[in-house]
């Protein structure tokens, strides 16, 4: 018999435009949920919990941990070449808690805090969203970390509060404010940090902007964890007549219309007294904005002093070398593993005023160096370079030559590393009598909160 091709195309048709209808309004739903927090966004938030809970063993799953087949930590050590002095590592750990430590060359700790979520705010804090609290450890990661000159650690839970640690892991204060990425201290002892501000709703001075969307600010807080200085990033390119950059990720053929996180701060510093002047002078402020792949340098004023934007790609940690140069961990993540060209991060040295751009070291087939995300670095007093690969969890320090003298792998099983947010060698002084001596004086009080 042949097959009535009409009555086959009619029933086919209206079924398959009511799946694509279906589809589409799925998908469209979908978007609007996600934006405006409706069901079921909460409900997968748990549910992603949840299977994280019940699966602690499946690294596989986990961002944060990278299948390896190294077998050793320190697999490079040659402390004849090395810059002297311990160093601090920021990290997730095996077994999914996060841990700043102080190591030696061949890794042994001098020092260390094992930090949970759930022991600094045993109560969900009311500053953040239902979405934003970690549901499972770790739940967030730390980001930006700093030792203060008693042993006390700073640091960010990313994009969650600040808090203030002595040496026995009680908590000093901790902040109520989005703070992540980036934690400076000047020479005044206060905390200079990266932080945002999550927009729910449209404001007067950015009306193209869609929430939700993310206002960057830069806090300047005391060693007592006062705010000292809240400023909006947004209201410091509107007021040095750099509005573009608020714009650059629209494309919209009418009107810039832009939303989330278009610039993303992912760092702040003060050029100190102790530093030469040049161009730069003391007081200058820098600041990264990462989406927008520029950096810019403030007077004390906040009036525009310097920028340099698009000669690298996703930029994170510029730091002052001297009054007139910038060092720059260049992510360049515009390719992945296993594609040509090879992907590989630099560090730039950028000279002011002439302009000139330098490759101070770079990642090579022989040599790889690569990180899409994160990545902070150091320049030792001996002209090493201390470099943090954090996505793929190694440290390095290089000579000048760019000869490698030290590496370390954070092994948190065989078979499996942990990201490694920073390294960062500490000064002389920062020995482990200097810690013990800390531990010692610290005493369990109760916790200052602002």
């Amino acid at each position: 018999m042949v097959p009535n091709r009409k009555k086959i195309n009619g029933n086919v048709v209206p079924k398959l435009m009511f799946a694509f209808a279906l589809i589409f309004f799925s998908v469209l739903y979908g978007m609007v949920a996600a934006n405006n927090r409706l069901f079921p966004y909460y409900t997968l938030i748990e549910a992603g919990a949840a299977i994280t809970r019940l699966m602690p063993e499946n690294k596989s799953l986990l961002w944060y941990f990278i299948k390896t087949e190294q077998d050793q930590a320190v697999t490079v050590q040659d402390e004849e070449m090395m810059a002297p002095g311990l160093t601090k590592v920021v990290a997730v750990e095996g077994d999914h808690s996060l841990s700043v430590k102080v190591i030696n060359a061949q890794g042994d700790p001098a020092q260390r805090w094992r930090i949970e979520w759930n022991n600094v705010w045993p109560a969900a804090p009311d500053y953040l969203d239902w979405a934003e609290v970690p549901k499972a450890r770790p739940g967030t990661h730390i980001h930006g970390a700093e030792i203060a000159d008693n042993g006390d650690l700073i640091f960010n839970f990313e994009h969650l509060g600040l808090v203030r640690m002595d040496v026995c892991g009680n908590v000093v204060w901790k902040l109520r404010y989005r703070t992540h990425h980036s934690v400076f201290i000047d020479e005044q002892s206060n905390i200079w940090v990266s932080a945002q501000i999550n927009h729910k709703n449209a404001i007067e001075k950015l009306p193209l902007y869609r929430p939700r969307f993310i206002e960057p600010m830069i806090l300047k807080v005391s060693p007592q964890g006062e705010i000292l200085m809240e400023k909006s990033v947004f209201d410091l390119l509107i007021e040095n007549n750099l509005e573009g950059a608020l714009y650059v990720q629209a494309s919209d053929n009418q009107f810039p219309i832009s939303g989330g996180d278009t610039l993303h701060l992912n760092d702040v510093e003060v050029f100190p007294a102790s530093l030469q002047e040049g161009f730069f002078k003391a007081g200058d402020i820098m600041i990264s904005l990462r989406n927008a792949n520029t950096i810019a340098v403030f007077d004390r004023h906040w009036k525009l002093k310097y920028s340099v934007a698009n000669e690298f790609v996703r930029q994170h940690d510029p730091d002052f070398i001297d009054g007139n140069t910038i060092s720059i961990f260049d992510n360049h993540n515009m390719s992945t593993p296993g594609h040509e060209p090879v992907p590989a991060s630099r560090i730039l040295l950028k000279t002011v005023p002439d302009g000139a751009l330098n490759v101070a070291y770079s990642g090579t087939q022989k040599q790889p160096f690569f990180t899409n995300i994160m990545g902070k670095h150091q320049w030792l007093e001996n002209g090493n370079l201390l470099i943090s690969e954090s996505r793929f969890g190694r440290a390095l320090e290089v000579t000048s030559a760019g000869t490698k003298v030290w590496e370390l792998y954070n092994i948190v099983e065989p078979g499996w590393l942990g990201i490694i947010e920073e390294v960062e060698r500490l000064p002389a002084s920062y020995d482990a009598e200097f810690f013990a001596q800390a531990r010692q004086r610290c005493e369990p009080h109760q916790q200052a909160v602002n």
